[in-house]
C-alpha cells in the first residue's frame, strides 16, 4: 500500500468526498426520489423478480409495508419518476390462451393500437377489453388484464444495497452511498495511475498523478454524476469502481480470474463495460504490442481465469432476463412507457439513426451564451466532452507511445460504440454522462502518452472543474440554466 502513497490516497478519499457532500448538501438529508435500486433488493428479499411498488403509488398504507416505503413513494411521485419502471402486460385471451407482452402503440388512435407484441416475438391484434376472458380475480368475474412491474436496470447495485435495505427498508440513503462510492472511485484512480508508474507503462510524477486524480474527479461528468444518488447516476458511479478494479487486476495479466470477476459485476452493472474485455484480451494476445509465439499455454490458462466468472456471471443475467421478460437480453428497456418508447419501437435500441445526435451531445455540444439572465443555458441533452473535460484534446498529440496504450485505446473505443448509437443520449443530464463507462482509460491514456501537465494543461483542468462544479451545484436544482432541444435523429 506504501507504494501507491497511502497518505496521498487518504488525502483524495477526504478531499473529494468533502466536496462531493458540499456541493450535493441538502440532497444528503434524505434518499433520492429514484430508488430503483433499493426497491429491487426489496423484491430480491422477498424471493419475487418484481415489484409493487408503481402499483401502491395511490394506494392505501399496508401493515406489511418495509420501513420508510410510503415516503419513498412520495418522493417519486413529486419527481415523477414513474415512467422507468419496465410494465408487461399478462392478457387472458378468450380461447383461453395467456399471452405477455406489450402495445406498443398505446396512443394510436387507428387500429395501430389494438397491435400487441409478445415477450416470444409474436404480433397478435387484440382488442380490448372485447378479445379478453373474464374469468380472473376473486369472484371470477374480472377481466384478465394484469401489469406486471419491473425495475429494468442491471442487478448488481441492487445487491451491494441489500444489506443496508434489510437494515433500513426504503430509508437507505442511496444519495450518502453513491457519495463515497465516488469518493472511492478518486482512490482507486489514483492507485491506477501509480501502478502505471510502477508497472513502468508512465513516467508521470506523484504530483502529475494527484492533478489527473482531482481531474478525474471533479473535472468530468463524474462529478455531477456522484452527488445525486438516483438510479441512473448510481449506476455509473458503481460502474466506474468496478471498471477501474477490473483495470488494476488486469494490468499485465497479473491477477486474470480477479479481473475477470470484477469486469463480469461491472456487465452486471452497467453493460457497456462488457466491451473492456478488450483491455485484457489486447494484452493477453499481443504483449509488448506485437504477436509472440510460444505463448498457447499462457493465453490458455490466463485466458480460461479471466472468462470463467464473466461466463458464470453472463449466463446468471441471461437467465435472470429470460426468467422476466422472455429473452435472455432483454433487461426490460423495451418496456419503459416514457418518451423512449415510440423510437425503441420504430428503430430499436441501437441504430445508426441515433448516432448523429449521439456523436454531437458527447462530444461537440457548447453552452448557449444568452445577452441577458441567467445568461448561459446547457441543453438537458448535456454538454460535449470536449468543453466538460478540455483536458482530452491531449490525447490526440501522446508524447509517448508505450505498448499499453493500444490496450486502453481498444477498451476505451468499443466501450463507447453502444452509447454512441443507443436510443438516448443520456438525457436529461448536464454533461455526456454515458463517457464514464469508458473515461478511467481515457485518463489512463493522459497518464501513458506522457504530455507534460504544464501550465496551460493545468488551466484546462482548472477549467473542466470550474464547469463540472457548476455542473454539479445546479443540474436538478436551477432550471433556468437548462433548455430543452430536439437534437437531429430519431425523436
Amino acid at each position: 500500500m506504501r507504494q501507491f502513497g497511502l497518505k496521498q490516497s487518504v488525502i483524495v478519499f477526504v478531499v473529494v468526498s468533502a466536496v462531493y457532500a458540499l456541493v450535493a448538501w441538502d440532497r444528503l438529508g434524505q434518499p433520492s426520489p429514484q430508488f430503483h435500486f433499493v426497491d429491487l433488493a426489496e423484491s430480491f428479499m422477498a424471493g419475487r423478480l418484481d415489484t409493487e411498488t408503481p402499483k401502491q403509488r395511490s394506494g392505501a398504507p399496508r401493515a406489511d409495508d418495509a420501513q420508510g416505503y410510503r415516503a419513498a413513494l412520495e418522493r417519486v411521485e413529486g419527481a415523477g419518476g414513474w415512467n422507468d419502471w419496465a410494465a408487461i402486460r399478462t392478457l387472458t385471451l378468450k380461447d383461453g390462451q395467456v399471452v405477455r407482452g406489450r402495445f406498443p402503440w398505446p396512443a394510436d388512435s387507428g387500429e395501430q393500437r389494438h397491435i400487441f407484441y409478445t415477450d416470444d416475438n409474436l404480433e397478435l391484434k387484440i382488442v380490448v377489453p372485447q378479445d379478453l376472458a373474464r374469468t380472473c380475480g376473486e369472484s371470477g368475474r374480472r377481466l384478465c388484464d394484469e401489469t406486471t412491474y419491473y425495475v429494468s436496470f442491471p442487478p448488481f447495485p441492487a445487491l451491494v444495497f441489500l444489506p443496508f435495505a434489510a437494515i433500513s427498508g426504503y430509508d437507505v440513503n442511496d444519495v450518502l452511498v453513491t457519495l463515497l462510492v465516488g469518493g472511492l472511485n478518486a482512490v482507486l484512480i489514483f492507485w491506477l495511475l501509480q501502478l502505471l508508474v510502477i508497472r513502468g507503462h508512465s513516467t508521470r510524477s506523484t504530483s502529475d498523478n494527484l492533478w489527473l486524480t482531482f481531474a478525474f474527479a471533479l473535472g468530468t461528468v463524474a462529478f455531477f454524476s456522484s452527488v445525486r444518488g438516483e438510479v441512473w447516476f448510481t449506476a455509473l458511479v458503481f460502474g466506474i469502481a468496478l471498471n477501474v478494479g477490473y483495470m488494476l487486476a488486469a494490468l499485465d495479466l497479473k491477477h486474470p480470474l480477479v479481473a475477470g470477476l470484477l469486469l463480469g459485476l461491472g456487465v452486471a452493472t452497467r453493460v457497456p463495460i462488457a466491451f473492456c474485455f478488450a483491455f485484457f484480451a489486447w494484452q493477453l494476445l499481443f504483449p509488448g504490442g506485437g504477436w509472440r509465439r510460444g505463448r498457447t499455454r499462457e493465453i490458455v490458462i490466463k485466458g480460461a481465469w479471466f472468462a470463467a466468472p464473466i461466463i458464470i456471471i453472463g449466463v446468471a443475467l441471461m437467465q435472470y432476463n429470460k426468467a422476466r421478460f422472455g429473452e435472455a437480453g432483454e433487461f426490460g428497456h423495451s418496456y419503459l412507457s416514457g418518451g423512449a418508447a415510440d423510437r425503441v419501437r420504430d428503430y430499436g435500441m441501437f441504430s445508426w439513426t441515433y448516432l448523429n445526435r449521439n456523436l454531437l451531445s458527447a462530444v461537440l455540444s457548447l453552452p448557449r451564451v444568452l445577452p441577458s439572465a441567467p445568461y448561459v443555458q446547457v441543453s438537458t441533452h448535456g454538454l460535449g466532452l470536449l468543453f466538460t473535460t478540455p483536458l482530452l484534446a491531449f490525447l490526440l498529440w501522446p508524447k509517448q507511445r508505450p505498448p499499453i496504450r493500444r490496450a486502453l485505446w481498444a477498451a476505451a473505443a468499443l466501450a463507447a460504440i453502444p452509447g454512441l448509437f443507443y436510443q438516448n443520449t443520456g438525457w436529461s443530464q448536464f454533461g455526456y454522462r454515458f463517457a464514464l463507462d469508458f473515461m478511467p482509460y481515457l485518463f489512463a491514456l493522459l497518464a501513458v502518452e506522457g504530455r507534460a501537465l504544464d501550465r496551460r494543461a493545468k488551466a484546462l483542468i482548472l477549467f473542466g472543474i470550474i464547469v463540472n462544479l457548476f455542473g454539479a451545484i445546479t443540474f436538478g436544482r436551477y432550471g433556468q440554466f437548462y433548455y430543452e432541444t430536439i437534437l437531429p435523429g430519431a425523436t
